[in-house]
């Protein structure tokens, strides 16, 4: 993930309010913001698409915005399916990441923790 690109879609998506009170509003904590915004850290994909709402975008737009991927040619993913289309065009470490960030998406809704390195 492009974080320095991450970061100024959440510098532009905040506009005038100050780093607390868009971390209110996201529902982080203001230190956890201000990695993101200087590219230090990156938001889980729950936070990502809580990022994308503030951008007024869906998740798969804000994804393809911080990877560089022209939205116009996106299709709206309707099944599983769809969504492999679009990721197998990301390059390996990619790929990784997005399995690892659907098994944590898929631990939070099954109320299950799973341990960080």
């Amino acid at each position: 993930m492009d974080r320095k690109k991450l970061a100024q879609i959440i510098r532009e998506a905040r506009g005038d309010r100050s780093q607390g009170r868009f971390a209110r509003d996201l529902g982080v904590n203001p230190g956890t913001l201000r990695n993101w915004e200087l590219a230090d850290s990156e938001p889980s994909l729950d936070n990502l698409k809580a990022i994308a709402d503030a951008t007024g975008k869906n998740l798969l737009q804000l994804i393809a915005e911080i990877t560089g991927v022209d939205t116009e040619t996106l299709p709206e993913p309707k099944k599983a399916e769809d969504v492999m289309a679009i990721a197998s065009r990301l390059d390996k470490a990619e790929q990784f990441r997005l399995i690892q960030l659907l098994v944590a998406q898929m631990a939070i809704h099954a109320g299950v923790e799973i341990a960080e390195d």
